[in-house]
């Protein structure tokens, strides 16, 4: 099988490709709905989107001419950035694209919708009824809490395992996969705008988690949860789905690990309904998106990786130095 991942440190790479065109769609949706906040430019008040507009269109030509430069001989921390930059992307991203659900829906939402179909499905609120029956035990706020912050280390860690074994054409692989899950899932966000039942329901909004008692991972976030604002990329539930995509790429590359990954993705799936950050049919939605994008993006990033190739060969990158496994000429 013929592989098209860049391992010897130059050639334009497909998460550069993703993560530009996500820059670059969001640059377009910044300029046709300003409006995601106001920013002061000396005594007159800019539309936040017309500022970065640019900037957002600047990151995409930057992500893309990186394959210019020639990280082979660069030191390890160079050529390290180099590799998982785009998990660095993860978060501001995601947060743009709550900004831009807001501008782009005027503030309306499809929780209506999707409170409807948990009420249908069981006769109450999961959100709400999940925590009112166990938030009084110390202990399963503690793990619940615990469950949804190692969702943030799967995501980091879990590329970094091949890539430290020295299996880099794998740690490419999954860093593409997880790119091109941003760029298609964070576009949908911006324009399919669900809110959550923590900013939904009446009663959670007013309750907040000031009530909820455990230990560090509790204390933690729901200080975390004070200042940040996660209303409007509800569905589908990326904590569900990219728990489950690191559970499948460590199947991969660890089994050991995969039990442990496993246990971990059903407690964060219970835990952002416990947290009440998602509706039941978030999850269901993050589940079914991790089963069909997995090997989808999986094909997807071999085409792209066709693409990178003839890129490379176009502008610059020589073809004796792209990864291995790239066919001759006429192959």
């Amino acid at each position: 099988m013929v592989s098209f991942q860049n391992t010897r440190g130059r050639g334009i790479e497909v998460y550069d490709l993703a993560s530009a065109a996500l820059f670059f769609v969001f640059s377009l949706f910044s300029v046709l709905w300003p409006e995601t906040g106001r920013l002061r430019l000396g005594d007159s008040s800019v539309a936040r989107g017309y500022l970065l507009a640019p900037v957002f269109l600047a990151l995409g030509f930057l992500a893309l001419s990186l394959g210019r430069f020639d990280f082979s001989r660069a030191p390890a921390f160079l050529r390290f950035v180099r590799r998982f930059y785009p998990q660095a992307l993860f978060g501001p991203l995601f947060s743009e694209s709550i900004l831009l659900s807001g501008a782009v829906s005027g503030g309306a939402s499809y929780d209506a919708l999707f409170a409807g179909l948990d009420q249908a499905v069981f006769g109450f609120q999961p959100a709400r009824a999940f925590s009112a029956a166990l938030g009084a035990f110390p202990v399963c706020n503690e793990i619940m809490f615990g469950a949804y912050f190692s969702f943030y280390l799967m995501l980091v860690l879990t590329p970094w395992i091949p890539y430290f074994r020295g299996d880099e054409e794998e740690s490419g692989r999954e860093v593409s996969i997880l790119s091109l899950y941003m760029l298609f899932v964070y576009i949908f966000y911006a324009l399919f705008r669900v809110q959550g039942p923590k900013y939904w329901l009446p009663d959670l909004r007013a309750a907040g988690y000031v009530h909820f008692r455990g230990g560090i991972f509790t204390s933690f976030l729901t200080w975390c949860f004070g200042f940040a604002d996660l209303s409007g990329a509800a569905f589908p539930s990326s904590h569900v789905a990219v728990s489950l995509m690191m559970t499948f790429f460590v199947a991969k590359t660890d089994k050991r690990l995969a039990p442990l990954y496993s246990v971990l993705s059903v407690l964060v799936a219970l835990a952002t309904v416990y947290i009440y950050a998602h509706w039941v049919a978030d999850v269901v939605g993050g589940a079914i998106a991790a089963l069909a994008l997995v090997p989808l993006l999986d094909r997807l990033c071999r085409r792209a990786g066709l693409l990178c190739h003839t890129l490379d060969e176009r502008f610059g990158a020589p073809r004796e130095q792209l990864g291995e496994g790239l066919p001759k000429n006429g192959a």
